[in-house]
């Protein structure tokens, strides 16, 4: 008895993990034939993940930053060097991104009684959950007149961070360009990784929710800072 028990609680526990290991995939945009496009524009948005409703992409267990920074170690995403998407950083080069020089008094001799100091200068280490405060989005918008619908579509975000040499501001720069979706599928793009990194769901905590579903549903609060027709 105790071993077709046991049996049966092992069937219930295989049962229930498999949702949990299962990997989903992001469904693709409905397709628009250049047709029916009426108009198309694209828009250059910032996402302050600092505003109390971007705040959720900043929850401690799994930060939006650190997702596409470790994603980009491992080789799932490539950075780009501007929103063209064209050239690329190899890991070396995007390790260099973002690091801080930082100017360090030493004492010339430690145990001597003048105060004479000579200038180091200290390379400090990218750190993207403590240094990515905002995201440059590029998207598309376009009218369908077949569903008489305007809809949009995220090309490409950029990580922003405030660029620091030897303590000076130099204000918001993009850390890298990455591809939000790749209508070819030539590549992996963010919304691959995104789909299956989970976010603090602040409307049920007990649903599963992605940032992949955050930036789809646009749940997030920002603003334009320039368009193109």
């Amino acid at each position: 008895v105790s071993q077709s028990r046991y049996l049966v609680v092992l069937f219930f526990v295989l049962i229930w993990s498999v949702p949990l290991l299962a990997q989903r995939q992001a469904v693709p945009p409905q397709q628009l034939r250049e047709a029916d496009a009426l108009y198309a524009k694209r828009t250059w948005r910032i996402i302050d993940l600092r505003e109390r409703q971007n705040k959720v992409a900043t929850w401690p267990r799994n930060p939006l930053a650190k997702v596409l920074y470790d994603a980009t170690l491992v080789g799932k995403l490539r950075p780009y060097h501007n929103d063209s998407l064209k050239q690329f950083y190899d890991v070396e080069q995007f390790l260099k991104l973002g690091s801080d020089t930082v100017l360090v008094k030493k004492l010339i001799n430690p145990n001597g009684d003048d105060d004479n100091y000579t200038m180091d200068t200290m390379v400090e280490r990218f750190n993207p959950t403590e240094r990515i405060k905002q995201l440059l989005v590029l998207e598309e918008w376009y009218f369908d007149k077949r569903t008489s619908q305007q809809r949009a579509q995220i090309i490409a975000i950029a990580p922003l961070y405030q660029r620091t040499i030897a303590g000076i501001d130099l204000g918001f720069v993009p850390l890298c360009w990455y591809k939000f979706y790749d209508r070819f599928d030539k590549e992996s793009d963010c919304r691959d990784v995104l789909v299956n990194s989970l976010m603090y769901n602040s409307g049920n905590p007990y649903q599963k929710f992605s940032y992949d579903d955050w930036f789809e549903q646009r749940n997030f609060s920002s603003f334009f800072i320039k368009h193109l027709s």
